[in-house]
Order: C-alpha cells, then structure tokens, then sequence
C-alpha cells in the first residue's frame, strides 16, 4: 500500500511561470548561472546559486535561500496555495516524448522500511549534507522521481482532470514543454490515493540521495519533537510519481583516463570471456552488448548469457569481468562518465582532447532489471542509469 498526499504548494505565479523554474544547478556551466543571473531577476537560480549566496558559511547561505524565498513570497513571485492540492503534470520533450504524472508528497517512512525502494547506493557523506541543508531550510524545491505500477484507473483520473484549463503551460529553453493542472476536490484527492493504495511498492528512479536526506531529516526532527504524530510535515518529502512504462532510461558511457597495457592486449584479453568483432561504424549497443571505441575505432563485445545468468546486468559485468580483470580501474576517478544521451559526442571530444584513452558505449538498463534488483535489496554500480524526465526546481516547493 503505496501513499500520496497532497500539500499546499508554494510556486511561481502564473505570469511569471516560464521566468522562475530552473533545471538542478549542477547542470548549468558558471558562465550560464552568471548570464541567467544578469538577466532574469525571477530565475530561481537567484535563490540558490546567486555567488554572494555561495561564499557565505554553509549554515548562513541554508539562513539565505530561506529567506529569499520569503522575499519572492513578498513579492508577489510566488503564492502559496491555500488549499491542499496533488497536481498533474505533463511535460512534453522536444523529441514529442510525453511523462505525465502526479506531483504530491511521498512518505519518508515508506522508504525506511523498504516500500519505497533504490537501485544505486547513496554516499553517506553527501546524503549527511543534504540532510542538514533541509534541516535549515526546511523545504524541498524539486521533487524526486518516483516509478509507479501502469494504472488504468489512474489514467482516467488523470485524463480527466486534464479536461480542465491549466494553471501553466510554458516552455524552458531547451524546448520541453510544462503544462500544470491542480487536483483539489475532495473526491478527486480520493480517488488518485485510492489507486495508489493498490500498490506493493514505490520505485526511486532518480533523486536517491534526496530520498535518503528525507529519510535522516525525518528520523532527527522526529527525535526532537516529544509530541510527534507522524502527520508532521516532515515526515514527507516532495516527488514527482509517473508509471514506469513512462520513463526514458538511457545508460551511461565510460571514459578510460589511463591504460597500464597496450591495446592489442587489451584486445586479446578481452577475446577471452567475450566475443569480440571490429565494426564497419559505431552503431548503440544491444541488451547484450557493449561497444568499444579506441582512437576513430568501434568493436563490438558481445556478452554471454552466462553472465545474465548469474543475475548480473551488463554495468555490473563490465564492472566485475572488464574493469577488474582485463582494464584493471582503481577508483572512480580513473574514469569519466557520460549519460548516453549525446554521450557519443561528449566522449569524442574527450578522447580528442586526451583526456581518456578508450571508451566503453554501454546499453541502457532494462526497468525491468532496474526493479529485480530493488524488490531484492540490491543495487547497481553508480552511474549505471541515467533516467528522463528531468524535472524542474523552483516550479514547486514544499514548506515543512
């Protein structure tokens, strides 16, 4: 039994809603945040990477982003809503691609005993972080993605609240496109928790270490509150619910920085637990496959079912055959990452510039696979999934 609530959100209003949303900081290079900065007063990146905001001591900048929140409240840039509310929203990708979901709150305890369920480890350091940073601010400004079982009962929810005029509909600058419906009826509320209580589990497609930052927050502010409920706001955590037929999953692509043997060796090594063919031209990698590029060179490797077999996916194979035995890599940094997405360019020119001497194009990973690893405690290697849609922050945030 799977729950959602709905919250009184806090968001741009409705003549600026194109102005204030932003993608997660790490996304945009310095040059874009300071040229944003320069000239869009209402971009959300204002609140959260302004570099005056920056500078000050973590505890002081927590003090700041709250406060300039309050200042756009103030200001008539944003309005909270007065009524508890789920939304819809659709998000179309330049490519026509749709993921229409639901915005509401997911339970943090739901997670901690294993409803809500990861398939990548988290670092405890960064989640430890994370989790002080919404200890101060106390608001979350960009839901986690969380994949649900295909509802035709919450289809038709859906498509019928859809059947009303939109709060928003704008688009960001790399052409995907925002259209926002509020749920606030009653009986509608009802309706979409009601669908949600017929399922097992929750699945964590993207925002792990928010989910776990959720998870420590809830466990501290409940250890200081002698009257706790559990009906406390901070026992929920903002995430965007979308069914996992929905989702875009490419896989990530690696960089070698550095090779200890030559590559004929390489070569040969690899002829040994694989099958090994040089290609005409590069083309993606099927479910079984891995596609090796040295210098303007692309050779298939082809992986046996013996590997899947063993419960293995093809980034734990690459991880546990190729990384540890043939291409021996010591740590992360001996590699450089690269989402799928455009990842044939971006390891081109790192190969170009010397900065990796081999690159491995790796297939994404199945949901399927995605969810028996889960359902059964395990993970996969970091970066093994990169997973659309990405979602905006500063179009909602959540006050706890």
């Amino acid at each position: 039994m799977s729950q959602i609530r709905p919250f009184q959100a806090i968001r741009p209003v409705k003549n600026k809603s194109c102005l204030v949303p932003s993608y997660s900081v790490e996304t945009y290079s310095h040059t874009e945040i300071n040229r944003i900065l320069r000239n869009n007063p209402y971009s959300f990146l204002n609140i959260i990477a302004k570099p005056y905001i920056k500078n000050l001591p973590a505890g002081k900048r927590h003090q700041a982003i709250r406060k300039r929140v309050k200042k756009f409240l103030n200001n008539n840039i944003f309005v909270q809503d007065n009524i508890p509310s789920l939304y819809v929203m659709r998000i179309t990708a330049k490519t026509g691609e749709q993921f229409t979901g639901l915005v509401g709150l997911a339970s943090a305890d739901e997670y901690l005993e294993g409803r809500i369920k990861k398939h990548e480890d988290v670092l405890d350091k960064r989640a430890g972080l994370f989790a002080d940073y919404l200890y101060n601010v106390k608001m979350n400004a960009e839901p986690v993605l969380l994949a649900h079982k295909p509802s035709s009962e919450l289809d038709e929810i859906i498509a019928r609240v859809q059947t009303g005029i939109p709060i928003y509909e704008f688009s960001m600058t790399d052409g995907n496109v925002f259209e926002v419906w509020t749920v606030a009826r009653h009986e509608q509320i009802h309706a979409v928790q009601s669908a949600f209580a017929s399922f097992d589990a929750l699945y964590i497609a993207d925002g792990h270490h928010r989910v776990e930052s959720s998870a420590r927050l809830k466990k501290r502010m409940q250890a200081e509150n002698p009257y706790h409920t559990g009906l406390e706001f901070y026992n929920f955590f903002m995430a965007f619910f979308l069914p996992w037929d929905q989702l875009k999953i490419y896989g990530y692509n690696r960089g070698i920085r550095k090779l200890d043997a030559g590559f004929s060796d390489i070569l040969k090594k690899l002829e040994g637990p694989f099958s090994v063919q040089a290609m005409d031209n590069f083309s993606p990698p099927e479910q079984d496959e891995v596609v090796l590029m040295h210098g303007r060179d692309f050779y298939s490797i082809r992986i046996p079912q013996s590997y899947f077999e063993r419960g293995w996916s093809v980034p734990e194979t690459v991880n546990n055959v190729i990384f540890k035995e043939i291409i021996p890599v010591n740590n992360l940094s001996d590699l450089i990452y690269c989402p799928a997405k455009n990842s044939r360019i971006c390891i081109a020119k790192r190969l170009k510039a010397g900065e990796c001497q081999l690159a491995l194009f790796l297939p994404p990973v199945p949901f399927s696979t995605i969810k028996r690893k889960a359902d059964a405690g395990q993970t996969l290697p970091p970066k093994s999934t990169y997973i659309e849609p990405k979602l905006l922050s500063g179009l909602f945030i959540f006050e706890f």
